[in-house]
């Protein structure tokens, strides 16, 4: 029996669509479907591979904007169709659809591992000059930089290219220290290279171990055995040993300013006001007298006061603190810190109790140049609330007053960091050590 035409015609029509399809799939990476929400593109060079895993074998890779069909999408990982079978590609390297996105960091700071021995190249591509070869175990730390399947990474001293089909992900590896730097200001040491966890506080001056990896702003360190990160501008440069010191000129000897003095950046008309010392501070001088003013040593600094109110020995105080007083605090207070405590008093007439000069283990109270204004009712919110007026005062009048930092609520503010604002600091074990129940303030 002789079939009809139009039926054999659909069956042929069955047969060719099958063979098409069958091709596509063998095609592999370049396989798309029509159904534009399945349509993934690569973002960055990645490996593909077999299971959703890092450990799972490497089964091919793509380059910067080749697409793949997309089965589904868990846990991170993304399911593809790849010569005629499924694979997987780590979600966070592609993107929905055709359209390319700019290019971005991939990774960076974080460890790899070459799973063989690896050559360290120059640049991004078999062509260029090995550097050296990377031995299989070895760790290595991603810059961000990625390019045609290679990578930029450091290993130990060396910067160069390694292929990224042959580096996994390592959750324990720590990458190779390039150097150390100095802390040029009291650094926060971070725990990621975004957000706000405080694991520490170094202090200026000391030494951090780097890695040579920077994202965000801030630079990789090890720290106490662990990747962690701190603001890389408040590190030395890498031909610096630590924070320079200006020299200054020698102190020959000391006068008492007989009434209050402006301590001027230049000894001309045209200078910026420092700072204002009251009657009876002592100060360093150099010798050198222009134009009516004297050269001094303040606070590390060459400065200027006018020649005529120094004296050789100390006026006498026209106007005693009596023993018992609300000027008891005073005793041993650094004059800005007097300025602080008495500007306080007339701001804040609902604090009752200040603390000065007393043991601590950092300077700033044993050398009265710190005064704790403690909170009444505290814990309460009221207390909170008038804690954050305090230190707000604080920031606003720090000029005025000779201000250096303000600490209030486990917050840092310092004059020196000032586009930074309050500051997160490191967990210091109770309410009081955190400055909940007081506002401290160090002043100049």
């Amino acid at each position: 029996m002789t079939r009809p035409a139009r039926t054999w015609r659909a069956q042929v029509r069955t047969v060719l669509a099958t063979v098409l399809l069958a091709g596509l799939l063998l095609v592999g990476v370049g396989a798309t479907t029509a159904a534009a929400d399945t349509q993934m593109t690569a973002i960055e060079a990645v490996n593909i591979r077999s299971g959703p895993s890092t450990t799972s074998p490497i089964v091919g890779g793509l380059y910067r904007g080749q697409t793949v069909t997309a089965i589904s999408s868990a846990n991170g990982w993304t399911k593809i169709r790849f010569l005629s079978r499924a694979a997987y590609i780590a979600s966070r390297y592609l993107t929905k659809g055709t359209k390319l996105p700019a290019p971005q960091a991939i990774d960076a700071g974080t460890v790899k591992v070459a799973t063989t021995d690896l050559n360290l190249r120059t640049g991004p591509g078999l062509s260029y000059r090995i550097l050296r070869v990377l031995r299989e175990g070895s760790a290595v730390v991603m810059t961000g930089k990625t390019a045609r399947g290679f990578a930029e990474v450091y290993a130990g001293s060396s910067r160069g290219w390694a292929s990224l089909q042959y580096l996994a992900s390592s959750a324990n590896a720590l990458p190779a220290v390039v150097g150390t730097r100095k802390a040029l200001a009291d650094l926060n040491v971070w725990a990621a290279s975004t957000g706000s966890r405080v694991i520490a506080e170094v202090k200026r001056g000391s030494s951090v171990s780097i890695t040579g990896a920077m994202q965000n702003g801030r630079a990789q360190v090890i720290f106490r055995n662990a990747i962690r990160w701190v603001t890389a501008k408040y590190l030395s440069n890498p031909d610096s040993a630590g924070p320079v010191t200006p020299r200054l000129p020698k102190i020959i000897g000391y006068r008492y300013a007989t009434a209050a003095l402006d301590i001027r950046s230049t000894n001309t008309d045209h200078y910026t006001k420092i700072d204002e010392v009251p009657r009876g501070t002592r100060l360093g001088i150099t010798g050198v007298v222009v134009n009516g003013r004297a050269q001094i040593v303040y606070s590390g600094a060459v400065r200027w006061v006018t020649a005529k109110y120094l004296s050789t020995t100390r006026p006498s105080v026209t106007a005693p603190a009596p023993s018992g007083s609300v000027y008891a605090v005073e005793n041993g207070l650094q004059p800005n810190a007097i300025k602080v405590h008495r500007a306080a008093l007339v701001a804040f007439p609902q604090i009752k109790t200040y603390y000065g000069v007393r043991p601590d283990s950092y300077p700033d109270h044993p050398t009265g140049h710190a005064l704790d204004l403690m909170l009444p009712g505290y814990p309460s919110d009221s207390a909170h609330a008038l804690g954050l007026r305090i230190r707000d005062w604080a920031r606003a009048h720090a000029r005025e007053l000779g201000i250096k930092y303000v600490i209030f609520d486990q917050h840092i503010w310092n004059i020196e960091r000032d586009a930074e604002g309050w500051r997160f600091m490191a967990d210091r074990g109770s309410p009081s050590a955190n400055h909940k129940d007081h506002v401290h303030i160090t002043v100049y």
